[in-house]
């Protein structure tokens, strides 16, 4: 497993909890006023200044056109940008490269959507970092595990994160499918909508590390 990351986080203590047990990656919510984990541009920077270097940062939103990446992008400097998008995704192909090169591509996979978003997978794998396959985005639902096996079994030249209702009693299957490039964790985490729990986030990531120290 690549790519651990837990997102919607608010403070430097979250984040420097998540490094210590073993994230790889921290996710900050921006420019998104009906999540509970938005944040300001300013309190992502004041919180970039103090993360440690060896931390994959990403700022998440939700652009309404590519014009909007290429602004966050200037405007955050984070290592990678996560996007939940409003329009046609082939749109993404006009950004330039070193743009698309950091873009995290959230999709919402479902039946009626599988064949066009592996297909959409297979024709850009090569174009973006990685992406998203989340039908929660913060909610805490969860995704259909043979769902996600056939996507990963179609698409295994590209970057896959799976997102959704994930927590202790069910990583050791989503850890268990071949493929799979990384986990987005959130909602699962917290004591209250927005707020982590940093118990939860150690015990968490503590389980995620046995689990794969013993695969």
């Amino acid at each position: 497993m690549e790519y651990i990351k837990i997102c919607g986080l608010k403070n430097i203590e979250d984040v420097n909890l998540c490094r210590k047990h073993g994230a790889s990656a921290v996710g900050f919510i921006y420019n998104v006023p009906e999540s509970p984990r938005n944040l300001k541009k300013a309190d992502i920077e004041g919180i970039l200044k103090d993360v440690s270097r060896d931390l994959i940062t990403v700022t998440v939103f939700k652009p309404q056109n590519f014009d909007d990446i290429k602004k966050v992008a200037e405007e955050i400097k984070t290592n990678y940008y996560q996007v939940h998008c409003s329009f046609e995704l082939n749109q993404l192909e006009g950004l330039s490269e070193p743009i698309r090169n950091k873009l995290i591509v959230a999709l919402n996979v479902n039946q009626s959507s599988k064949e066009s978003m592996i297909g959409f997978i297979n024709n850009s794998f090569d174009k973006f970092f990685a992406f998203l396959i989340d039908s929660s985005e913060g909610y805490g639902k969860l995704l259909n595990y043979d769902l996600i096996k056939e996507i990963l079994n179609n698409c295994n030249e590209a970057k896959i994160i799976v997102a959704g209702g994930i927590n202790e009693k069910n990583i050791e299957s989503l850890l268990s499918i071949d493929n799979l490039f990384g986990i987005d964790v959130s909602s699962s985490l917290e004591s209250e909508k927005g707020v982590k729990n940093p118990k939860l986030i150690k015990s968490f990531l503590n389980e995620v590390n046995n689990i794969i120290k013993n695969m």
